[in-house]
């Protein structure tokens, strides 16, 4: 399969030349976390013979996120995950998935289980890219595409999960089970 990885946020993302971190808790901050994440997932899926497309490579690489979608259809892509964290208010925590299109719900669900399973993050549910702070989801202009909320950058407990590597590794393990199982349909 070639699979579009999105590590959220990050340079030009927003504002050409600007770097974008995201969510912060401290000195850590989610285009960090999301870039860590969507390496080991590169790397498993790799060793597994599949073709893995960035919409960055790091912290200097320009992706405005109105290109991401852009990325995946170039490439070919069958799938995109893009990855992200929450934050709220420091008490609100655990794991959620966005999607586009009924067809799709499925698909979340089992992302959204792979990554609840081996955190033990609280299960947040699925949410359709209508239910999310922006109602349009650019990356979404891509299908089939799922954005995944990790975890809550400002909850120390889902913190502490999302940034341990073993945590990062077995959860990368279930999600790349997940993204080559059989493929979401078209939204």
């Amino acid at each position: 399969m070639t699979i579009c990885l999105d590590p959220g946020h990050g340079m030009s993302n927003r504002k050409l030349r600007l770097y974008d971190p995201g969510a912060t808790n401290g000195d850590v901050n989610e285009a960090t976390i999301v870039m860590s994440w969507a390496n080991v997932l590169r790397e498993i899926l790799m060793t597994r013979g599949h073709r893995v497309i960035r919409t960055r490579k790091d912290s200097g690489d320009p992706a405005p996120v109105g290109q991401r979608a852009g990325i995946a259809k170039e490439y070919g892509c069958e799938i995109m995950l893009s990855l992200h964290c929450n934050a709220a208010d420091g008490k609100a925590n655990g794991t959620e998935t966005f999607y586009r299109g009924e067809a799709n719900a499925a698909k979340a669900r089992e992302i959204n289980d792979a990554v609840v399973k081996i955190l033990g993050t609280r299960d947040r549910g699925i949410k359709t890219e209508a239910e999310s702070q922006h109602k349009r989801l650019a990356v979404m202009s891509f299908q089939p595409c799922f954005l995944l909320e990790i975890g809550f950058i400002d909850h120390d407990g889902d913190m502490t999960k999302m940034m341990s590597p073993k945590l990062r590794e077995a959860a990368c393990r279930a999600l790349a089970d997940v993204l080559t199982s059989t493929a979401p349909k078209k939204a």
